[in-house]
């Protein structure tokens, strides 16, 4: 045994940990960071016989638990990533097993490690196969640890399994967004967690990570005003020096707000370092430039591929930049005849310069101007007949 000692000395720990139920203990035995699984990986000697190492557990579940993170450990730079990822999700199978008959948190800190692993190792999956279906495998085991941590309500918050369900729920809308499935299918459950975000007991980063990814949730089902929400309260409790997180919710939040008509400042924009084309973006929304707001997205359209706000912002602002232009006409209207009345032939060729549309005829102008006014995005009466339109002060 003199080179597995470390092997051995591992295994001792693991099992004091278990029998003991030193949570923190545990959470440092059984760790998913890359970099930390290297360090150990490159200390302990991991025989292919581990059987007779981990024999002595008398858990049959602890020791499968065991077994398996060591198989996992000794085998990710051998194997590929999807069984790497199989291996994982095995684990994460057998941690909700002993969770489902644990008493009180002591495995949360180790199951709020592997929730995160078992995402970053769907995404390493997705990247290398451009396969997504680690993503339903991972969405499916965080489906079965939240079940089992939100059935722990007749105790405390504080001394109870829902000490873990903001973050589990937060990581589970996280997956739920790459999933080939509609988002609701997994993220149903998680949705149940948003009664706890008020509750004392939580640690406020799981708070914050929780409401960041309901807020991102939210925008892709359209809720705008229940992301903005959400996302606001992201941003504002999101601690300063964290300073890229904030950058993160900040994509979320313009988005979310410029549906709403509401554009970010240029200071807002500069203080975290924003990319360029959200300058590009607001100038061209404040100005009722349809053509090119859609051109920068389309420039950039990996970019917001990739944070899943491409189409929101391609067809949701439509009316909006519209009805910036036709504020734009009317201004300049009433400035000429200081009247409230718009005829027809002007408003199309304000829309058709704006959208670079010169094939836009007067029904489908008038189809724009009816959205409008039904949104009550503009306040006035169309007169078909008259080929005007009226606005109310």
């Amino acid at each position: 045994m003199g080179d597995n000692a470390t092997l051995v000395a591992f295994v001792k720990s693991v099992n004091d940990a278990f029998t003991y139920q030193d949570g923190p203990a545990l959470s440092k035995l059984f760790v998913f960071n890359d970099h930390t699984l290297s360090v150990f990986q490159n200390r302990i000697h991991i025989s292919d016989d581990l059987d007779s190492y981990v024999s002595y557990i008398s858990s049959p579940i602890q020791l499968q638990i065991t077994l398996t993170y060591l198989n996992y450990v000794r085998d990710r730079q051998s194997v590929t990533c999807e069984e790497t990822h199989k291996q994982l999700c095995r684990l994460a199978e057998l941690f909700t097993s002993l969770l489902t008959n644990a008493q009180g948190p002591w495995l949360i800190p180790t199951i709020r490690s592997m929730a995160v692993g078992l995402c970053l190792s769907a995404q390493r999956v997705a990247k290398q196969t451009d396969d997504a279906s680690a993503f339903t495998q991972s969405a499916t085991r965080l489906l079965q640890l939240l079940i089992v941590i939100l059935s722990d309500s007749t105790t405390p918050i504080a001394s109870s399994k829902r000490v873990g369900a903001l973050v589990v729920a937060g990581l589970l809308l996280r997956i739920s967004l790459r999933t080939s499935a509609a988002p609701g299918a997994y993220a149903g459950k998680a949705l149940e967690a948003k009664s706890l975000v008020s509750l004392p007991g939580f640690p406020q980063r799981d708070r914050i990570t929780y409401s960041y990814w309901l807020g991102r949730y939210y925008l892709v089902c359209y809720y705008i005003d229940a992301a903005r929400k959400q996302l606001e309260y992201a941003f504002s409790k999101c601690p300063s020096w964290h300073y890229h997180n904030k950058r993160a919710i900040l994509r979320h939040l313009v988005a979310a707000n410029m549906l709403r008509g509401q554009l970010p400042s240029n200071e807002l924009l500069e203080k975290y370092d924003m990319e360029p084309v959200y300058y590009d973006l607001a100038a061209c929304f404040k100005q009722g430039n349809l053509h090119l707001f859609q051109q920068n997205l389309v420039d950039n359209m990996e970019f917001f591929r990739s944070q899943g706000n491409f189409l929101l912002l391609l067809e949701r602002t439509k009316l909006l930049i519209y009805r910036n232009a036709l504020r734009k006409v009317a201004l300049l209207n009433t400035n000429a005849e200081r009247t409230n009345v718009l005829q027809y032939r002007d408003v199309l060729r304000a829309f058709q310069l704006t959208s670079q549309n010169f094939e836009m005829d007067v029904l489908e102008m008038e189809s724009i101007l009816a959205s409008l006014i039904s949104q009550k995005m503009v306040l006035g009466y169309l007169f078909h007949h008259h080929q005007v339109v009226n606005f109310r002060k």
